[in-house]
């Protein structure tokens, strides 16, 4: 298997994951767009394997590896930033749902409160007897 082959089936499968993904609600269309580009540029190298020597000869490096090395460190700069994002939003959820459990915390003791101020007088204790009727004494 050959370079060309394997950026042609790369970039396809690419594209078909990063579309799939979409579709489905899993991956943002912020950050398709990035891994769509991706998978475009693979998939020109795939198709037009002439592309990555021409785009060495025009940024003057002798090798087109150091072209392909280059994209690598694109992507990877990429793939990195995208971690960062997700850390923050991470660290979001985590306080937001500390937040929400605090708010919870509190709403269940001011409720407990509001209950145990509403509550009647408890059944031990009894209106004084009649005197009268106690005593036996009546008309």
């Amino acid at each position: 298997m050959n370079a060309e082959l394997l950026m042609l089936l790369g970039g396809t499968a690419a594209f078909a994951l990063t579309l799939y993904w979409v579709r489905n609600r899993r991956l943002g269309e912020r950050h398709a767009i990035g891994w769509l580009a991706a998978a475009t540029v693979a998939l020109v190298c795939g198709f037009f394997p002439h592309t990555l020597m021409q785009l060495a000869d025009a940024s003057r490096l002798s090798y087109p590896t150091a072209v392909l090395f280059i994209a690598l460190g694109v992507g990877y700069m990429y793939a990195f930033a995208v971690s960062v994002a997700l850390t923050r939003l991470h660290q979001k959820c985590v306080r937001l749902l500390q937040a929400i459990a605090l708010l919870e915390h509190r709403v269940r003791e001011l409720e407990s409160e509001r209950t145990a101020e509403s509550r009647p007088f408890p059944a031990t204790q009894s209106p004084a007897p009649d005197s009268e009727r106690e005593l036996g004494g009546g008309r």
